[in-house]
């Protein structure tokens, strides 16, 4: 056993730690017990001003982080290389114990919007977006999808009550369907989700997103986005009426109206007592896309019940999670990422944005 120094970068500047170290001959491993209480890692900041250097790399380019945000706000100056290291750390860190089936943030029950039937409804919904990625030495690589799920409390124009802007909880990475499940159900039970009387769950019916949906969160009501499924009514419209604006504006306000206030099953009624004579090979082709399409998801299509129920019907809050998650930091111009980084990034930015408390409570029981 020997006193050992080592200088930690902090808050309020340079500090020299003086602490214990304790070898083993019969292993030849050596550790320092003061470090784990001081919650002091690898790297050479102090708790404190790691998660100072990783807010600032969550929210803006490490570059920016490193030459403006960091020194002009709090007098730290840390190369650019080293933001990376810190912030990705973090989220590396949080990616494992995510994994663990820990969870972060009050257990507090969301204070669950109502319906027009009075019924308190929970939501979930899952999007994926690209993000560029970069090989070794800098090569060319093939992007990423990444993963954003959230549990959320709408406003609902049916409730009188406001709810708390804040009530949400995001996941977001290059996960596999099965894993990100166990993980979003997690945090879903953290807010409540089972006290809900109404549990609803939308997407745009990509692949392998329905059987996600039915198997973590069976009891939820399953909603097809009407914009995604009103898009192949747009692409039909456009086929079989490509000179005639007029008559195709018409007809498929006409398409979107029906779709809305009679439900899928009534497009596909429509659809299959089409006129299709002369129709060339290439609108048959469309309409047999448009048909199989509402025959095979016209189960999650009952607009006229969901709106009467005061459901949403449209998954704009995940497609605007996609974005703020995901693409308000990885996605900006010239950027191309590790997978790993990239992974990581995602991982973090999702908590920062989550519920107040969550990205509080991971640093003070974790993160060191």
């Amino acid at each position: 056993m020997n006193v050992r120094s080592r200088w930690v970068d902090s808050l309020l500047g340079p500090l020299q730690v003086r602490r214990h170290y304790y070898h083993c001959r019969r292993c030849r491993h050596g550790l320092f017990p003061r470090d784990k209480t001081l919650g002091l890692g690898k790297r050479k900041f102090s708790p404190a001003a790691a998660q100072v250097v990783s807010i600032a790399g969550v929210q803006t380019s490490f570059a920016q982080s490193s030459e403006v945000t960091l020194r002009k706000l709090c007098g730290l100056k840390v190369s650019e290389s080293t933001v990376e290291r810190v912030t990705e750390d973090a989220g590396e860190r949080l990616q494992t114990l995510l994994a663990e089936g820990e969870t972060f943030g009050n257990t507090e029950p969301f204070a669950w919007q109502r319906d027009a039937h009075g019924k308190t409804c929970a939501y979930v919904s899952l999007d994926a977006t690209g993000v560029r990625q970069q090989g070794p030495r800098g090569a060319q690589a093939e992007g990423r999808m990444a993963y954003v799920g959230m549990i959320y409390n709408i406003n609902s124009e049916q409730d009188a009550r406001s709810p708390d802007p804040h009530s949400v909880r995001y996941l977001s990475g290059f996960y596999e369907l099965p894993e990100l499940g166990r993980q979003l159900r997690r945090q879903a039970a953290a807010v409540g989700w089972d006290e809900a009387e109404q549990q609803i769950a939308i997407s745009d019916g990509g692949a392998g997103l329905e059987e996600f949906l039915r198997v973590h969160f069976p009891r939820a009501e399953r909603i097809l986005d009407f914009w995604h499924a009103s898009e192949y009514l747009v692409e039909l419209s456009q086929s079989l009426y490509p000179d005639d604006e007029e008559h195709r504006t018409a007809q498929l306000a006409s398409w979107c109206h029906r779709l809305k206030h009679q439900g899928g099953l009534s497009i596909v009624w429509m659809l299959q007592s089409l006129e299709k004579t002369n129709w060339s090979s290439a609108q048959r082709e469309a309409y047999t896309t448009c048909l199989r399409y509402f025959q095979n998801h016209q189960h999650k299509m009952n607009y006229p019940r969901y709106v009467a129920h005061g459901w949403q019907i449209g998954s704009g809050p995940v497609e605007s999670a996609c974005k703020t998650v995901v693409a308000g930091r990885l996605k900006q111009s010239g950027m191309r990422w590790s997978q790993h980084g990239s992974n990581a990034v995602c991982h973090l930015r999702a908590l920062y944005l989550s519920q107040r408390g969550c990205w509080e409570d991971y640093w003070q029981k974790y993160a060191a």
